[in-house]
């Protein structure tokens, strides 16, 4: 009962009528670039998913982010990671880099797994608020699993986590652009079969002050395409569709708050 009448106090003291709730934000950066944040899925003691071959999806995941993180810089993109080595980072920490960062997007990067050993493809997904269909609902499953948070159920964070929901909320409609315009140049320039754009609760997503989505690459657990992960080919080539995708959706005009601050300020 104690929880339930703080929450109308705190949120009356946060919010103006009409406002949405969005975490403080960096200044811009002068040189005013583009600042994607890449996230490679998983890492140390997280091991994510495991190819029958032997290739892990933390491994996959940050070989696939260099690559990338080498294609947005050659596209004039400044990059960060939200980490560069084989260590854990918690999944609601990654988001919080990306914020006081100031970014422009959010892209975590994944391997699927299916126990059907045939099942190949990409898919892209963006935050849901709340239920899934019932495949996107397993994938967050999967990815949620080490999620790390320690937090316990406090009034501070049962705040927190709904101011989080709200933030990402603002920026639903820009996150599925972006999804649809990665899985576009995923499907064309990949030369992976589509399995579409699709909403889930992937906790990794939630806070993220920005357009932020999911791209599960390939199936690690499909052998064939675990084998082409292995090769900087093929991962080279993911990386250049995901790139475009990020650049057609610049091009389509979408203008984030970090946009805003740096033409304000000229």
């Amino acid at each position: 009962m104690k929880l339930l009448c703080v929450l109308p106090i705190l949120f009356s003291s946060l919010l103006a009528p009409g406002q949405t709730p969005k975490p403080q934000r960096a200044m811009a950066h002068p040189r005013g670039r583009l600042l994607v944040f890449l996230d490679p899925g998983h890492g140390g003691d997280d091991l994510g998913a495991r190819g029958a071959k032997g290739l892990q999806e933390k491994t996959a995941a940050l070989d696939l982010a260099r690559s990338l993180g080498a294609q947005l810089t050659a596209a004039g993109m400044e990059v960060r990671f939200t980490r560069s080595e084989d260590v854990f980072i918690p999944l609601w920490d990654r988001a919080r880099l990306a914020n006081e960062a100031g970014a422009d997007l959010f892209v975590s990067l994944h391997l699927n797994a299916s126990p059907a050993r045939q099942a190949k493809g990409s898919e892209v997904y963006f935050l849901s608020l709340g239920a899934g269909d019932h495949d996107a609902e397993a994938v967050a499953a999967q990815e949620n699993a080490g999620s790390g948070t320690g937090t316990g159920n406090t009034p501070e964070n049962v705040v927190a986590g709904i101011l989080e929901d709200l933030s990402q909320k603002a920026y639903l409609r820009d996150s599925e652009r972006l999804a649809v315009a990665i899985q576009t140049r995923l499907n064309d320039l990949g030369g992976i079969k589509e399995r579409g754009v699709k909403q889930a609760p992937f906790v990794v997503l939630r806070g993220a002050a920005m357009p932020a989505v999911l791209v599960e690459t390939a199936f690690i657990s499909n052998p064939r395409e675990e084998a082409r992960l292995k090769t900087p080919a093929f991962r080279l080539k993911v990386a250049q569709a995901i790139t475009q995708g990020i650049r057609r959706f610049f091009a389509d005009g979408v203008v984030t708050d970090r946009r805003k601050a740096i033409a304000a300020s000229r």
